[in-house]
Formats: structure tokens, C-alpha cells, sequence
């Protein structure tokens, strides 16, 4: 069960002058934790950038009592979101454009079977891929080229298969590379900003002109007063309680 901005479900208790109901939500999470009936194979996780905000009741042992700091996404974290983010995305120079287009008169099942032909578990360029495309039959209609690739990438996902693209991944490492403070909804924006871009130039794939030109709409968020405030929060947070509530050998 995960909590996102768990911050704003469950704050500390007496901050609120509006109303109890706050209170009550809170008594009762803390009830359907500490439960008399044992939870089996429940995993409890929350959220929040302002883990100061949250009832300390929370963070005691059997309750939220693991806290974990997730910094900012450093180079490799970054190459893996943008590559997420963009792996629907028509790019330019991108060897999966090929497949897509050799494949224009495939649906479902076809690509379905492509995919099977290719094995399990292993890494697959375009040359392999491009060896096992037999023609369509001339009474089958092709999914749209977007369906097509999405359908691809997600077949080839199911059984564990990675497309070899360089031009994807150059293009990730790049990206990942000038995009220093930029965290995960950052990338978010940044992506779908250069589609955005592209769109609106007519373009049918996304080029590397249209994320340098997002880019200078898209502003990072981390910035050093941050890391200096969460490296503040994570000190607050030594030992799982805020130091206020905090045994003596915690502080």
C-alpha cells in the first residue's frame, strides 16, 4: 500500500485549527497499522517532501519506521528516465523506425508472433529483427504506426528482450548529461515538451534540436539552497524519529 504526500493525509497533529476530521484520519490510520489483526504480506509506503510535517507518531517502530532519503537522480538515473520517457517516441535516427516501418501492415497478432520468433531474455538489434519480418497477408490491416511501435516495445518488454538502439541511447546519455539538477518529473516535462515542440513543427520523429529547444523552457528544480535544506531534513531525521521525540543515543 503506498501513501503519496503523505505529508498532507496524516500531518502532525494540533496544526490544524480548521477541524478534527484531520485527526481522526490520522487516529485511524494508526489503528488499521497497529491492528489487533496481524497483516501478512502487507508492505506499508509513503511519500512526501516534507517529512518534517508528518505526525511523529508515524515514524515510531512498526508504523513508517524505515526512512529512506532519495536524493536528486544522478547521471545513470537520469539515462534511465529519459529513456522511459521517450521509448513511445518517433526519434530521429532511431533503428526501431525502421522495424516500425517494414511492419506497416501488421497488427496484434503479428507482432505478437515477431516477438516470439525473437526468443526471450537477451539482447536483439534491427539486423536480427529485421531477418524474421515476413510479409503480411494482403487482407491484413496494420495497426497505426504509434500503435506499432508501442505494441513492439511492449511485447519485447514481456519477455525480457532489450532493443539495441544506439541512437536511442546516445541520445539518453546527451540529455542525461546536461540536465545536472533536473529530477524525475523535471525529465517528465523535458520529453514531453520536445514532443510537444515537434508536433507543432510538423515533424515525424523527434530530433535532438527539439530537446535542446525544451531544454531552455524546462528549468531544473534542484538548486543548491535545496540540497542544502534536504541535507538539513536528513540530518532532522537521524535515527527514523525528528530529534524532538528522538531517544538520547539517536542525537
Amino acid at each position: 500500500i503506498f501513501f503519496d504526500e503523505l505529508d498532507a493525509l496524516a500531518p502532525e497533529r494540533g496544526r490544524s485549527s480548521d477541524s478534527r476530521v484531520l485527526d481522526n484520519v490520522l487516529n485511524q490510520i494508526l489503528t488499521e497499522m497497529d491492528g489487533l489483526i496481524e497483516l501478512k504480506d502487507v508492505v506499508i509506503m509513503g511519500a512526501t517532501n516534507r517529512p518534517e510535517m508528518v505526525d511523529p507518531a508515524l515514524l515510531r517502530a512498526g508504523r513508517f519506521d524505515r526512512l529512506v532519503y532519495i536524493g536528486e537522480p544522478v547521471f545513470e538515473d537520469r539515462k534511465q528516465i529519459i529513456g522511459i520517457h521517450t521509448r513511445f517516441m518517433p526519434l530521429e535516427g532511431s533503428s526501431l523506425e525502421e522495424i516500425v516501418n517494414l511492419t506497416t501492415q501488421y497488427n496484434e497478432d503479428a507482432i505478437a508472433e515477431l516477438a516470439e520468433k525473437l526468443g526471450k531474455d537477451r539482447a536483439v538489434t534491427a539486423d536480427e529483427i529485421r531477418e524474421v519480418i515476413t510479409p503480411a497477408p494482403e487482407k491484413m490491416t496494420g495497426l497505426p504506426a504509434g500503435s506499432r511501435r508501442r505494441r513492439l516495445i511492449e511485447h519485447l518488454a514481456e519477455r525480457n528482450l532489450s532493443f539495441v538502439d544506439p541512437a536511442r541511447e546516445g541520445l539518453a546519455a546527451d540529455l542525461a548529461g546536461v540536465t545536472e539538477g533536473f529530477v524525475g518529473s523535471d525529465l517528465e516535462a523535458l520529453c514531453r515538451e520536445a514532443g510537444m515542440l515537434a508536433l507543432r513543427e510538423g515533424a515525424t520523429v523527434v530530433a535532438r534540436r527539439h530537446f535542446d529547444a525544451a531544454r531552455v523552457k524546462v528549468r531544473p528544480t534542484m538548486n543548491e539552497n535545496l540540497r542544502q535544506y534536504y541535507g538539513k531534513v536528513q540530518q532532522h531525521f537521524k535515527g527514523g524519529l525528528p530529534q524532538k521525540v528522538q531517544p538520547p543515543e539517536y542525537q
